[in-house]
């Protein structure tokens, strides 16, 4: 006996749902006909998109030695990293000013210092700083081929002494509200002015403490009697009394003078002259205005006001 036969309609509804499962795996990808499309690394770098590179940081140029260490250099005593401490007989030390400048096809560095009187016995201990009690003024220089050389510094000298300056047993504070002026002669020297102020008796004085620089090589016989620095004097700048006037009868009335400097023409020294413009307000000041030209005096070593 031979089964009955299935309902044509079953038949149609078995093949729609073959058909149906057929299509859901090709979209899914569980065919075997059509492969999958490939999934991307979020890792890797986009080929589209060029690498991002970080710049190079710029390279500094080497530093000069610090100051306690070029304080080590031209006292030859450990300060324990201060920058003013007791050196020999009692004398005390303190750091002044560095500077670096370009001179002569190399870069140089210097470093300023001051140490007051050396101390004799109880008397010289207990006195109290005189006013016109200067104190000396020390050096170190150091060089190297260019400012932004890796190389280490080279040692030019260390200078005991290269003259006095200040008073009270102290040098004048560095003025970092005016620049510091430096002019190059046509033979290879250098003169530099400092801007600095002092307080004393209630009234600051603004001044420029003048140096001059010798890049010659000293180690040549013809150069045996020249001096890599020089102290050539203090020219003055301006006061402010702020500090000891007012307004109430019997008071000392107000002024203050400041001024600026620059260079002129060289003089039969090669020296350049300097001009001190002065500009001032107050009662003390109304002949305090006007330009003032310095010239080098080789005899005396300084810097002299012009007739």
């Amino acid at each position: 006996m031979h089964p009955p036969p299935r309902p044509a309609g079953r038949r149609r509804a078995t093949a729609a749902l073959t058909a149906l499962l057929s299509f859901s795996l090709a979209a899914c990808g569980g065919g075997n006909d059509t492969p999958a499309p490939p999934t991307q690394d979020t890792t890797a770098p986009r080929q589209d998109v060029p690498p991002v590179t970080k710049p190079a940081p710029p390279k500094m140029a080497a530093q000069p030695p610090s100051p306690s260490s070029l304080l080590y250099l031209i006292y030859q005593k450990d300060g324990d990293g201060a920058l003013s401490y007791e050196v020999d007989d009692g004398a005390v030390a303190t750091w002044w000013y560095g500077h670096s400048f370009d001179l002569a096809g190399r870069h140089w560095y210097t470093g300023f210092a001051y140490n007051t009187p050396e101390i004799y016995g109880p008397a010289d201990d207990n006195a109290v700083p005189a006013p016109g009690t200067k104190v000396n003024i020390t050096a170190v220089t150091l060089f190297k081929d260019s400012a932004g050389s890796e190389k280490e510094w080279t040692i030019d000298g260390a200078y005991p002494t290269i003259g006095e300056f200040g008073a009270y047993e102290r040098g004048g504070e560095i003025d970092k509200t005016r620049k510091v002026e430096s002019q190059a002669t046509a033979d290879g020297r250098m003169v530099l002015a400092v801007p600095v102020t002092f307080f004393a008796n209630g009234i600051v004085s603004a001044s420029y403490e003048v140096f001059l620089f010798d890049s010659a090589d000293l180690q040549l016989e013809a150069n045996a009697d020249r001096k890599r620095w020089t102290y050539i004097g203090n020219i003055a700048s301006g006061e402010d009394n702020e500090a000891d006037c007012g307004q109430e009868p019997g008071d000392r009335a107000c002024y203050e003078t400041r001024g600026t400097l620059s260079f002129g023409p060289a003089g039969a020294d090669g020296l350049p002259a300097i001009r001190i413009a002065m500009r001032g307000t107050g009662a003390d000041t109304a002949a305090a205005n006007g330009i003032t030209e310095y010239r080098y005096d080789a005899g005396r070593k300084q810097y002299i006001a012009s007739p």
